[in-house]
């Protein structure tokens, strides 16, 4: 039969391992909501990435269409001064100027015809990539709700857990909670309270030694693995 006071250390340490657990769950949510909202940022920051990359091709096709536009202007202004111009030196330095303008007039038509295609393409591109990452950024701001009510309910169950422990530590003998709580402050984690079967220790897995394993059965007063320190008790 179990000592009496090593059951009310089970059932104090029952309520302290699911406090931790609460606890630990609490702390972890704002670096998982961080990690997510990182995610979010990186997603948005590259739909950022791939908008300047299409406006920076338009820009270029603006620019195209406006020099295409002077030259045209220049070419107006080249043939308005034939009219005025009596040498055929003169006229025909202007007509070699309204050809190298309507030369130029092509290639920058042809290169703004080239980046409207490729624009028409990066703009289908953007738009599937677009709905892709919008799509997971959803994924992730769902994910972002749920840690918020998984919060909610942790908050609103450690005060209960909190109150069975405090419960649990009263109803506990002053001597076996003294030594719990200094085998809980110096084991790295829990269980601190462990059965003993076929001389192995249920905290450490290491065996016991023989007069460890035979005071474990006994009443009265605290028992210690000789390994690990923990409280041990004879499973039956």
């Amino acid at each position: 039969m179990i000592d009496p006071q090593i059951e009310k250390l089970l059932i104090l340490q029952e309520s302290d391992i699911k406090l931790q657990k609460i606890e630990q769950e609490l702390a972890r949510l704002p670096k998982e909501k961080a990690a997510y909202e990182q995610k979010i940022e990186s997603e948005r920051a590259a739909i950022e990435t791939a908008r300047q990359s299409l406006h920076a091709l338009e820009v270029q096709c603006n620019e195209l269409n406006s020099r295409a536009q002077a030259l045209e202007a220049d070419v107006q202004k080249f043939r308005n001064q034939q009219l005025e111009v009596k040498k055929n030196e003169e006229y025909r330095a202007l007509t070699l100027q309204i050809e190298q303008s309507q030369q130029l007039i092509s290639e920058a038509e042809e290169e703004e015809i080239g980046l409207m295609l490729e624009i028409d393409v990066a703009k289908a591109a953007f738009e599937e990539e677009k709905i892709q990452i919008e799509s997971r950024i959803r994924e992730q701001e769902k994910f972002i709700s749920l840690l918020a009510e998984k919060k909610q309910v942790l908050a609103a169950s450690i005060d209960s857990v909190r109150q069975e422990l405090a419960a649990s530590r009263e109803n506990a003998d002053a001597e076996y909670l003294e030594h719990y709580d200094r085998v809980r402050k110096l084991t790295k984690r829990p269980p601190y309270v462990v059965p003993v079967q076929s001389q192995i220790c249920g905290g450490c897995h290491l065996r016991v030694s023989n007069e460890v394993a035979h005071a474990a059965a006994g009443a009265g007063e605290p028992h210690f693995c000789d390994q690990c320190g923990r409280i041990v008790y004879l499973a039956s």
